[in-house]
């Protein structure tokens, strides 16, 4: 075994010396004439943003609308029949159902800028389908067309477009019953060396009453790479190390939060008036919906004490309905500090008045925001909506488990303006949503950015699948790392990228040299060992592994790094704070710490 694996790391060096002598020669002949896919994210895998003036667009795509009477829509669609790949895909929506008259020619789309070889060939490929609410088969057949397009200097202007041309997709579904994804590929020949691909929807006449959605999923751009400056996503050159590595997460900034709550009555403990707990302000966008706020004190529906947050929206007695009725709560919340991280969490759950599995499943949506809090700050502030990731909706009589949701934000100042919604999203009749919510807080993180962590690079790794496994985009992993080139990466760099949504880093570097020993004890006693003799860790029964050292001033329990620990963790275990731990230990950088360390941990004289 050890003569294969001194093989393979010879083997490994061999061949970094052959791709950096390739690469210093100018000749990565195999890289340039490679077919490799050049879209960031077309598969819509890799996450979305919410961007202002269009909604959740996937990562590393701009999206453009031309405005008019009419209301756009770009959503994360994760309903099984609109997918062509994976569990999501771009769904682009031009709805004029509230309005008796828009304008003809409305478009709305995506686009991405990618770096090509001048005269090479590229094959364009994706999937999608354009559905309809109640389709007319008496009017024109052609009244919804999908088109693809590009500028030939990069430019990001939809309207610099000359070349657009339509797919032949000719079917429009009913909205609630698509019949499957058509699919369209073409080949065209690089017209430069850089060009941004947009693909748009397109609503030709002004009739009012409608919505059209349409999805796209499966967006594929394969071809040459460049010789000198390679697309973002393909082509990486990963260049094996002489010794092994592995995957190790590090915080450059650890990032741990308290339990304090900024938030005013964020458990509804303190009282509601005319429904609404006190210290909130609740906001409706009226329309054909009748709204509701009161005080819940159903067992089943609460997180926390007795009280909660119930918020209703319902159709019931109304012959037609508005689409995207919005009914939410607010407040603004002070104590913060500019730039420092801070943590929301809560707790709730989707419920209807029964269930309706032939409906659209994510018909409910819960989303929050916030913004700086000005001089009269209102939930219109908010244009950073982001939604919970509560899919499940309850019958209204038979609730399910409450759910929770966190995540981490940067304070745009010292008081922002905080604000929860529930969103229904289509006209339906006779349907009622309530939505429950409680246990709402706001806590300060300490060590600088949130979700600031390291990946280190192992065998097989390319840019585009770190940045899916973390819900980035490359573009973000370049700027966060300062890549100048994307698409030369070594097994064992250490990247930044971000934590998972709410959690903090893990602190743990594993140890170079093979684990220490654990020596299991036959009383869960805590041992004393003398300063000259070698340390002995011992294993309590039911605590965590510790020795213990007298010192001349004080008592200290040494405290052995296991797999999973971090600072604030050990810290909250003795209850005695980072600081201390830091303090009696001379730590250069308390985000680190090693597995196998022995740290003294400070107790009473």
């Amino acid at each position: 075994m050890k003569i294969w694996r001194n093989k393979q790391r010879l083997l490994g060096v061999a061949l970094a010396l052959a791709l950096l002598g390739s690469l210093v020669a100018g000749v990565a002949g195999s890289v340039a004439n490679s077919s490799v896919e050049l879209l960031v994210n077309g598969n819509f895998e890799g996450g979305f943003t919410n961007r202002p003036g269009c909604g959740m667009v996937g990562n590393g795509w701009g999206c453009f609308t031309n405005g008019g009477t009419v209301d756009y829509g770009f959503y994360d669609d994760q309903w099984a029949p609109v997918l062509a790949d994976g569990s999501h895909s771009q769904l682009i929506e031009l709805n004029t159902r509230q309005y008796a008259a828009s304008e003809a020619d409305r478009f709305a789309g995506i686009y991405q800028t990618v770096k090509l070889v001048a005269g090479a060939p590229y094959t364009l490929k994706l999937s999608g389908l354009m559905r309809e609410a109640n389709p007319d088969p008496n009017e024109d057949a052609y009244r919804y067309r999908v088109q693809w397009g590009y500028t030939t200097d990069g430019s990001t202007d939809w309207t610099a477009v000359t070349n657009w041309a339509e797919l032949p997709w000719d079917k429009i579904d009913d909205r609630l019953a698509p019949t499957g994804l058509q699919s369209f590929s073409t080949t065209f020949a690089a017209p430069s060396p850089q060009i941004t691909l947009f693909v748009r929807v397109w609503k030709k006449w002004g009739t009012p009453y409608k919505e059209l959605d349409v999805n796209l999923d499966g967006i594929s751009l394969t071809g040459k790479v460049p010789a000198v400056v390679v697309p973002d996503t393909g082509g990486v050159i990963v260049i094996p190390p002489a010794t092994g590595s592995g995957t190790v997460v590090v915080p450059p900034s650890g990032l741990a939060c308290s339990t304090t709550n900024l938030v005013t009555n964020g458990n509804f403990e303190s009282g509601f008036t005319n429904g609404v707990g006190n210290g909130w302000t609740s906001f409706t966008n009226g329309g054909a919906a009748a709204y509701g706020f009161y005080d819940e004190q159903w067992t089943p529906v609460i997180k926390d004490g007795a009280n909660g947050q119930l918020i209703e929206i319902n159709t019931w007695g109304l012959a037609a309905a508005d689409p995207d009725r919005y009914a939410g709560i607010y407040q603004v919340v002070g104590g913060l500090q500019k730039n420092a991280a801070y943590q929301v969490s809560l707790w709730g759950q989707i419920r209807e008045d029964a269930a309706h599995p032939n409906d659209d499943p994510f018909r409910y949506r819960v989303q929050w925001g916030y913004a700086a809090a000005d001089g009269d700050p209102t939930a219109d502030d908010i244009t950073n909506w982001t939604e919970l990731s509560w899919d499940q909706i309850n019958v209204r009589t038979t609730p399910g488990p409450m759910l929770s949701y966190s995540a981490t934000f940067t304070a745009p100042s010292d008081k922002i303006v905080l604000a929860f919604r529930a969103w229904k999203k289509w006209g339906t009749v006779q349907r009622e949503l309530d939505v429950n919510l409680d246990a709402i807080q706001v806590s300060p993180c300490a060590g600088g950015a949130p979700g600031a962590c390291i990946y280190v690079v192992e065998r097989g790794d390319t840019l585009s699948s770190i940045a899916k496994k973390y819900g980035t985009s490359v573009a973000v992993l370049v700027q966060m790392n300062g890549i100048k080139n994307p698409n030369l990466i070594f097994v064992g760099q250490k990247l930044k990228v971000p934590c998972a949504t709410g959690q903090a880093p893990v602190v743990v570097i594993p140890p170079t040299q093979p684990p220490v020993v654990l020596v299991p004890t036959p009383q869960p006693s805590v041992i004393l060992v003398p300063t000259t003799q070698p340390s002995v860790i011992v294993v309590p029964t039911a605590q965590p592994p510790v020795v213990v050292v007298p010192t001349p001033a004080s008592q200290c329990i040494v405290y052995v790094v296991k797999a999973g620990d971090s600072l604030h963790k050990i810290a909250a275990a003795y209850h005695t704070s980072v600081a201390a731990i830091t303090s009696q230990n001379s730590l250069a950088n308390p985000d680190v710490i090693l597995v196998g360390q022995k740290l003294c941990i400070p107790t009473a004289e």
